[in-house]
């Protein structure tokens, strides 16, 4: 079961700088390089290389 919380930018960041959550930009990778890049966070091209094999219980932030 998928669930969706709305959660602080705080919040994300001390998630991601603790290891605790994936972030994901869900813009395309010339907008992610040129506006949208947070640090920490990966494009979503990389994400969808990335999620066959991300375990089912990861936690993703995605903005």
């Amino acid at each position: 079961m998928t669930i969706l919380n709305k959660i602080s930018a705080e919040e994300a960041k001390n998630r991601v700088d603790a290891s605790l959550s994936l972030l994901v930009c869900i813009y395309d990778d010339d907008k992610f390089n040129s506006h949208a890049h947070l640090e920490g966070a990966i494009p979503m091209s990389e994400f969808l290389k990335l999620k066959p094999d991300l375990a089912k219980n990861t936690n993703i932030i995605f903005y």
